[in-house]
C-alpha cells in the first residue's frame, strides 16, 4: 500500500474550476510509481531480470470531480498478480474521506531486451505484498476494437512534451487526446482504456470516433499505418 496527498492546483482545473481527467489520471499513475519504488525487493527483481511494468488497461469511475484548491488523498494497493499481469486498485478521496474516483489498473510485465512478456515468479508475494482491494464494479480488461472506419477526428502529432521517462506518449495523454474529440455536451463518469501499442515521438495519432450507443462512445487511436495504439470507452455508469 502507498498513499500521498495532492492539492488541485490552478493548472489542474478546466474552465469549470474542476479537476480535469488528464491530471487526475496522472496523480493516480504517480501514486502507482511511488508505490513501486518503496518495494525495494521488487525493484531489485525488476533490475536484475531486465523487466519493466507497463500499463495494459485502466478503468476509472468518477464519483465527483474535485474543485480548485481541494486537498486530496490518493492511495494504491496491489491486490493480485497472475501470469504476466499485476492488478492495482487506486482511490482518490477528499479531505472528508469521501471517494471522488476509484480505479482498477492492470500492468503487464515485459523484458527490456527481448520485448517479450515475463511470467511472474511463484514467490511474487514475497517481493510484492498484496493488500485487500476496495470494492468497485470491475469490468473486463479487454475492449473490442470498434469495426468500420469510424469518424476521423483531428490528428495529433506526438511532441517531445508528450513523452514520459519511457520515451513514449504518457498514459494520461492518450486519455486527453481521445477526450478532446468528444462532443462538448457529452457527459460521462466512467472511462476504460486498453493499450495496444506505444506511440513514440513524431507519430501522427489518428483518433477515430465511434458512438456505440446512447451514453457510450468509443475512440480508437491509430497510427497512420492503421496500427491501433489504444481503445477507449467513455460512458455513463
Amino acid at each position: 500500500m502507498y498513499e500521498f496527498e495532492r492539492t488541485v492546483y490552478h493548472c489542474n482545473t478546466g474552465a469549470d474550476g474542476l479537476l480535469k481527467l488528464e491530471p487526475a489520471m496522472a496523480m493516480l499513475m504517480d501514486c502507482c510509481q511511488f508505490q513501486e519504488y518503496q518495494e525495494t525487493k521488487f525493484c531489485d527483481w525488476l533490475r536484475s531480470t531486465g523487466t519493466a511494468v507497463f500499463l495494459a488497461a485502466i478503468q476509472i469511475d468518477i464519483l465527483r470531480r474535485p474543485a480548485f484548491r481541494e486537498k486530496l488523498k490518493i492511495k494504491v494497493v496491489i491486490y493480485d498478480c497472475r501470469s504476466i499481469y499485476g492488478f492495482r486498485r487506486i482511490t482518490m478521496r477528499d479531505e472528508a474521506g469521501n471517494l471522488c474516483m476509484i480505479s482498477n489498473a492492470v500492468g503487464c510485465f515485459f523484458n527490456f531486451q527481448t520485448g517479450k512478456a515475463v511470467r511472474l515468479p511463484d514467490n511474487i508475494e514475497e517481493l510484492l505484498p498484496f493488500d485487500p482491494a476496495e470494492p468497485m464494479e470491475e469490468l473486463p480488461r479487454k475492449l473490442a476494437l470498434p469495426s468500420g472506419e469510424g469518424e476521423l477526428k483531428e490528428p495529433h502529432k506526438v511532441r517531445p512534451s508528450d513523452l514520459d521517462l519511457n520515451q513514449h506518449l504518457n498514459s494520461a495523454r492518450y486519455l486527453a487526446i481521445a477526450g478532446d474529440r468528444l462532443p462538448e455536451d457529452f457527459r460521462y463518469d466512467r472511462v476504460r482504456m486498453e493499450f495496444k501499442h506505444q506511440f513514440k515521438c513524431g507519430t501522427l495519432v489518428l483518433p477515430r470516433y465511434y458512438p456505440v450507443e446512447p451514453g457510450r462512445i468509443a475512440v480508437r487511436l491509430d497510427t497512420e499505418e492503421g496500427l491501433p495504439g489504444a481503445v477507449l470507452e467513455f460512458s455513463q455508469r
